[in-house]
């Protein structure tokens, strides 16, 4: 393997704590040491509405131009944890575009999830249950004392907060009555189609006693229901194990869900679990490093950081949407984007080879970007170690070195080389791994 143990455990930090790393960021980690990197990437300050820059168009153009600068905060913002967080959260707290969800209603949404998803996640829930996107995604806007519907009522528990059993006790979390008698509790929200705006009736919301988790809460609502939740045996759980997967790429132990159970606790404290997380022996693991597959986005925004390639002027929704089946603002469901193999196919092979080219041309066209670094800064014996590490990765096979070095040697070394093998490297199976 080409790249030591230390440059692997920097470019892992990068591409679970961000978006993967650039060669300045692998020599950076290096010097200063992992803890310190961890440490760093926990620390820096949240970016604000302000300097997210969101263009204020809500038409179709203006959601192409808002996909475009979302993808390039999460390249370039100086704060890569919040970017990711608040990505993970959008695969968890889900909400898409649909018949009834427009991209007005959707930006606002997922801009509450940008906005401290190192705060209190159970604030979050109190906040995103209410807002115009998540009741009409989910029919909240529909559940009437006359009318009920079931639908938040249940993904709320099942896939925002408790899932169907306690992962350590294997207890089922609830049962359909409870499922019935929340919804009554979420009753009395009506949307205005004239302002886009959710307001609470009370005549249409039901006052009755109602009995969830085998007690009875009277008179209950939202409050009442995000709290009994919060106090739920399997809350302290299901996110937790959630974010353990997404940093660590392995289940969590019951022991291990246990400790970060208490550091969750009531108020969903993402910064305690997060930070446990990432400071763990397990997260630099070699259990731990190359344990994922990249997903569409993160190939899509790993691959332009490695490049340079700004952003914020691209349309590459139709890519991600036709052949890479991951466009960030349409969910296939209520569940999120599968994770896995799943993603190693012909279709996202097909649109991430696309999108490389563009990389590579714009690279070539500007004259200053990382093709002119590489042929400027190797020759045929150095570059494909030095492409390597201007992609960022911190570890490359012997196979793939070997393919790299023929490729090179059997060309005369100058700029179409040098973008062919910076594309190469892209699409290389070290860069397809998380």
């Amino acid at each position: 393997m080409v790249g030591t143990l230390v440059e692997q455990q920097v470019a892992h930090i990068w591409r679970r704590m961000g978006f993967g790393p650039t060669a300045a960021d692998l020599d950076h980690g290096v010097k200063v040491g992992t803890a310190a990197l961890i440490e760093d990437l926990l620390t820096r300050k949240m970016t604000t509405p302000a300097q997210w820059a969101f263009p204020v168009a809500t038409d179709w153009q203006g959601m192409v131009a808002y996909l475009g600068r979302q993808f390039e905060l999460m390249r370039s913002s100086p704060n890569p944890l919040q970017e990711r967080l608040a990505w993970i959260l959008q695969g968890i707290v889900v909400v898409g575009l649909s018949d009834s969800v427009s991209f007005t209603e959707l930006r606002g949404h997922l801009g509450r999830l940008r906005l401290n998803p190192m705060g209190s996640y159970t604030q979050l829930l109190r906040d995103t249950a209410i807002m115009p996107a998540m009741m009409q995604y989910l029919n909240g806007d529909e559940n009437s004392a006359d009318h009920p519907n079931q639908n938040y009522a249940r993904e709320l528990m099942e896939l925002f907060s408790l899932g169907l059993k306690n992962p350590v006790t294997g207890v089922q979390n609830y049962t359909q009555e409870d499922v019935v008698q929340i919804a009554r509790a979420l009753t009395g929200y009506t949307f205005d189609w004239n302002t886009s705006t959710i307001s609470f009736d009370s005549s249409q919301f039901d006052n009755g006693n109602k009995t969830f988790f085998g007690v009875n809460h009277g008179n209950a609502g939202l409050s009442q229901v995000i709290t009994a939740i919060s106090q739920h045996p399997s809350y302290k759980y299901f996110v937790p194990a959630r974010l353990y997967r997404e940093f660590t790429g392995l289940n969590a132990p019951p022991a291990t869900l246990q400790q970060l159970g208490k550091l969750w606790g009531t108020t969903g404290d993402l910064r305690a679990v997060v930070s446990a997380i990432v400071k763990s022996p397990v997260f630099l693991s070699t259990a731990s490093m190359n344990s994922k597959v990249k997903t569409p986005v993160e190939l899509l925004v790993s691959g332009a950081r490695a490049y340079g390639f700004d952003l914020t002027s691209s349309d590459y929704g139709w890519q991600l949407s036709t052949f890479m089946n991951q466009h960030p603002m349409m969910p296939p469901n209520v569940s999120g984007w599968p994770t896995g193999r799943i993603w190693l196919n012909a279709g996202v092979t097909m649109g991430w080879g696309s999108i490389v080219q563009d990389f590579a041309s714009a690279s070539i066209a500007s004259g200053k970007g990382r093709v002119t670094e590489l042929l400027q800064s190797a020759n045929k014996a150095t570059a494909p170690t030095a492409a390597m590490r201007l992609c960022g990765l911190g570890t490359m096979s012997a196979t793939t070195s070997k393919a790299l070095s023929s490729y090179v040697n059997a060309n005369t070394w100058n700029r179409a080389t040098a973008a062919g093998l910076l594309a190469l490297v892209l699409v290389s199976p070290e860069f397809a791994i998380n």
